[in-house]
């Protein structure tokens, strides 16, 4: 792997996720960005709900999705991508709230696969309540 300077910093990392058009349907945004950390946010829609008025687990998925594979993304060198090949998510609480925000981390950085997980939380007055747990795995590729 390559050192840190050859990572994709924080606006580039906005940028590859922000291309992905289920990101911006979802309005999903990059919170923050470090090295094997990413924290991104999905506000509520009542679009997307179900049951109403709360997230379902597929979106809480998703969130934390995001957030596991955009870390492990973090990592790559410039020049890389990643894709989901698996992830799992284990709901801990109701959904209900403002907006999800899920803390990404790599817990393996491989050449071919990476692995990182997710905490996703609930939001509302800027409380954050855990409601769901996502572990992730990546198919790592050089764009040509």
């Amino acid at each position: 792997m390559a050192d840190l300077r050859d990572h994709l910093d924080q606006a580039e990392l906005e940028s590859f996720i922000g291309a992905l058009a289920f990101v911006r349907e979802y309005s999903i945004s990059v919170a923050s960005a470090a090295p094997g950390q990413v924290v991104i946010e999905l506000p509520f829609d009542d679009r997307f709900s179900g049951p109403p008025g709360q997230f379902p687990a597929s979106l809480v998925g998703t969130a934390g999705d995001v957030a596991a594979v955009s870390s492990c993304l973090s990592l790559l060198p410039r020049g890389w991508a990643t894709s989901t090949i698996d992830f799992t998510i284990k709901m801990t609480a109701v959904a209900r709230g403002e907006k999800l925000r899920a803390k990404g981390r790599v817990l393996q950085a491989g050449r071919t696969n990476s692995v990182g997980a997710a905490d996703v939380y609930i939001v509302s007055a800027e409380r954050e309540t855990l409601c769901g747990a996502v572990l992730a795995t990546t198919r790592n590729f050089q764009i040509k």
